[in-house]
């Protein structure tokens, strides 16, 4: 068994602990120690710091696999606000068109349409050169028996691959940003069909999804539980551990590791492993 207790911020090396034995709970079949932790707060705002133990990706539907137990103790306040009785809770969005992020002006294989844009540009460039030289100074070199001016020569050249850069890139822009306005008109129908709704027999075939991906929300709910008013009694706590080896783990003020470090190597606990963490911003 493990058990963490912290204080105020120093909460934050266990939520690392806490995610990564969620995420081989989930995908692995290690055998994985119960966990206790053990948080004081100040206030009922800081128990927002909870939802940070569950990874957004996943890895979330390991908690089912973890045996989690959460008490949180908030110690300046004798009951929760009307703001903070339900502070975990999961919002779900409508999906907006408008959030999808800027894809890059060439595209995803933004690579292969700069080789192809080079390869384009370089062979209209060359096919304008040939035009220009074929039709113009040629004639001009032969006929007159004047040497057609070098300046004038390398401003067409320029000029000619200035024109066929912006051909071909025009091209490939106006390419990826037809396919980008597809992909958008697909987003938007997708964000229309998922607002229906349906009182049939089958209607919890749309909501699996929902409620899938809520379960790990609603085991994490019932694994917490908070205390207003009072503060932890850590000597209870950790005496009421009766597994053969337990791990404390201890990550707050100085007092706090100083109390536990003395419960752990008095004769009455001989399952208990002590371990100090310090923490700092």
């Amino acid at each position: 068994m493990l058990v963490m207790l912290s204080g105020g911020s120093g909460i934050t090396p266990f939520i690392s602990i806490i995610r990564e034995l969620i995420y081989i709970a989930g995908s692995t079949s290690c055998k994985i120690p119960k966990v206790l932790l053990v948080a004081a707060f100040k206030r009922s705002a800081d128990l927002a710091m909870l939802d940070l133990l569950l990874p957004l990706s996943e890895a979330t539907y390991g908690i089912s696999q973890l045996q989690l137990q959460i008490e949180a103790y908030v110690t300046r306040e004798t009951e929760p606000l009307k703001d903070n009785q339900k502070f975990l809770k999961t919002l779900w969005l409508k999906p907006n068109a408008l959030d999808k992020p800027v894809s890059a002006v060439l595209g995803q294989s933004n690579w292969l349409w700069l080789g192809a844009i080079i390869t384009s540009s370089f062979i209209m460039f060359l096919l304008l050169i040939g035009i220009l030289t074929r039709y113009y100074i040629y004639p001009v070199d032969h006929n007159t028996e004047m040497i057609y001016s070098y300046s004038e020569r390398a401003a067409f050249s320029m000029l000619f691959l200035c024109v066929s850069i912006a051909i071909t890139a025009s091209a490939a822009f106006v390419r990826n940003k037809k396919q980008y306005f597809k992909e958008m008109v697909q987003i938007q129908n997708n964000g229309m069909t998922t607002q229906r709704t349906s009182t049939g027999p089958d209607s919890w075939l749309e909501n699996a999804d929902i409620e899938l991906e809520n379960l790990p929300f609603q085991t994490f709910n019932r694994a917490t539980k908070i205390h207003y008013g009072e503060r932890p009694d850590l000597r209870k706590i950790v005496m009421a551990c009766e597994e053969p080896n337990v791990g404390v783990f201890v990550s707050g003020p100085r007092r706090m590791k100083q109390e536990i470090a003395t419960i752990c190597s008095s004769c009455e606990a001989t399952n208990l492993h002590f371990e100090s963490i310090s923490f700092c911003w």
